[in-house]
């Protein structure tokens, strides 16, 4: 199963302000949208608690929480609530085929890049203030994926932000989720 990385990054790495998106592109959302519809997306609690329409239609939303069983009772269908050790046995029922993609926040894009084969970025070319940066510089993931595509810088219609997407492929196979146990314990530990 691929496992693909969406994120929109300041220039500066901040990636939130307060459990919100500090910025507004409306083509960067279409954009979200069109990479993750008909997919598996995994995110966290606070991120899954930060959508202003939730959960995100045309997708499974995969939420990752400390305390899964406080959720029990809000899952449907196109909702699953976990815990990071129940990955294994959620990610056991997702056929091999079916494209996974993670949004984030910072604690799950830090347990997930490495198996990533796909990185989709928004860089928001300012820099922003927040609360929360993404976890890796673009150097890091260059180290371990190749720029496939970059667009030209553009600008928001709304507000004029300047943004651009650039993709990376990874370099070589990534690490197996089979393989996640030993870290997923010692980042619960």
């Amino acid at each position: 199963m691929p496992l693909e990385l969406i994120v929109a990054i300041s220039k500066n790495g901040i990636i939130g302000k307060k459990n919100e998106i500090p910025w507004y592109i409306p083509e960067d959302l279409q954009r979200f949208k069109k990479i993750t519809q008909g997919t598996k997306v995994i995110m966290g609690r606070k991120t899954y608690d930060s959508l202003p329409n939730k959960p995100l239609k045309n997708r499974t939303n995969i939420v990752i929480t400390k305390e899964p069983e406080k959720y029990a009772g809000l899952a449907s269908e196109n909702v699953i609530y976990g815990s990071v050790s129940d990955i294994f046995t959620i990610l056991s029922t997702i056929h091999k085929d079916e494209r996974i993609c993670i949004i984030g926040g910072c604690e799950i894009y830090s347990l997930f890049w490495k198996y990533c084969s796909i990185f989709h970025i928004t860089i928001v070319d300012e820099i922003i203030e927040g609360d929360v940066q993404f976890p890796y510089s673009i150097e890091e993931i260059e180290n371990t994926h190749t720029l496939q595509e970059k667009s030209e810088i553009q600008f928001s219609r709304n507000n004029h932000t300047p943004y651009y997407y650039s993709t990376y492929v990874a370099n070589s196979e990534p690490m197996r989720i089979s393989s996640m146990r030993f870290s997923i314990e010692d980042a619960v530990s």
